[in-house]
């Protein structure tokens, strides 16, 4: 595996296209797949285009009927 196949969060963020606070909080939470060097996480670019593959199987929770939004 290279080098370049590891992201930065700020990386992660612009190639899923989501803030970096979010991928922040992912890694915490431990619903991204990441490492952690040191301080840094690192996030393996293969393991991020899985973790996409994966939501999209999931369904998607819908708002309660009957509710004003």
């Amino acid at each position: 595996m290279s080098q370049e196949a590891f992201l930065t969060p700020s990386e992660a963020a612009a190639y899923l296209k989501v803030p970096v606070e979010t991928i922040w909080r992912w890694c915490r939470r431990g619903t991204l797949p990441a490492v952690k060097i040191g301080k840094y996480w690192r996030m393996d670019k293969e393991e991020l285009d899985r973790f996409i593959t994966s939501l999209k199987a999931r369904p998607v929770p819908h708002e309660k009927e009957g509710q004003d939004g």
